[in-house]
């Protein structure tokens, strides 16, 4: 779909935005990695492109971000950029199907590696590489969840992936998440960004349940309690996922890198062509 350098693959026309305009942050602007989606399009502030290669090629979150760009120029993390992108009005259907979640954002993505392909011309080869992270699995006694009933009123909350629900603890209140028909790819996932490192589900549970996750008080801890540092060595184990009758263990994970072989600053604004030649 676009430059991969070392590969051969069929010419595909790949969507792209309709309208894209890359410009540089202001020079006070902080680093950001965060971005959001409107109705017709895509909008962030002070991001790098480094950050972006990465929404578009790593969607399970940040725990899976460190050290995956490899051979990047300097310029791909330090430089900033506010991106604005509009949607085509013939992809506005597909647009509004996708999910919450990135990985849900299957369109987003294609549209971003599409804009780095054009705008940058980044080119890049996958190399097999692994990530420290951990196992979500059964503890030895049987798991103590409550399966969830069909009718059962939700609380607000926040959506989660599986199609539950997440209620985050307020300070000052004790630090406990309170989910409402979640899967345990859910509780993985949510583990992953709690705890800054990829957790993956091994329980084999396909049900969904209702279930507490407190957090496990040490006085020994240096941050606010909710709180993990990236220094961390084990940071999933301050949530008290044994009381659920579950684990967490440490793992390997596979994983591709990407080995950067070209990369440009972004072009100059522009308005696509309606008609385009395909890559490849």
């Amino acid at each position: 779909m676009f430059a991969q350098t070392g590969e051969s693959a069929e010419a595909v026309v790949p969507r792209s935005f309709d309208v894209v305009s890359i410009r540089p942050s202001r020079p006070d602007a902080r680093p950001s990695v965060h971005w959001r989606t409107t109705p017709d399009g895509y909008h962030a502030e002070g991001q790098s492109i480094a950050t972006t290669i990465l929404l578009a090629y790593y969607p399970l979150g940040m725990s899976f971000w460190n050290g995956r760009l490899v051979g990047a120029p300097g310029w791909l993390t330090s430089e900033l950029y506010d991106i604005d992108a509009k949607v085509a009005e013939a992809d506005i259907t597909d647009w509004e199907k996708q999910g919450v979640q990135l990985d849900q954002k299957l369109l987003l993505r294609e549209m971003l590696q599409s804009l780095l392909a054009e705008r940058c011309h980044l080119a890049f080869r996958r190399v097999p590489a692994q990530l420290d992270g951990w196992r979500l699995e059964i503890a030895k006694n049987a798991p103590r969840l409550a399966e969830s009933k069909a009718d059962e009123e939700l609380p607000a909350g926040v959506k989660l992936r599986g199609g539950g629900l997440l209620v985050p603890w307020a300070r000052p209140d004790d630090v406990v998440l309170r989910f409402y028909h979640a899967t345990m790819s859910d509780l993985a996932f949510q583990l992953s960004l709690l705890g800054g490192q990829p957790v993956a589900d091994h329980t084999g549970l396909t049900g969904h349940y209702d279930f507490s996750l407190g957090w496990i008080t040490d006085p020994e801890h240096p941050e606010r309690d909710g709180i993990v540092s990236s220094e961390d060595p084990d940071p999933v184990s301050h949530w008290n996922v044994n009381a659920l009758g579950l684990r967490v263990v440490p793992m390997k994970m596979p994983i591709d890198n990407l080995v950067i072989d070209h990369v440009e600053r972004p072009s100059a604004n522009w308005r696509q062509p309606l008609l385009r030649e395909p890559f490849g």
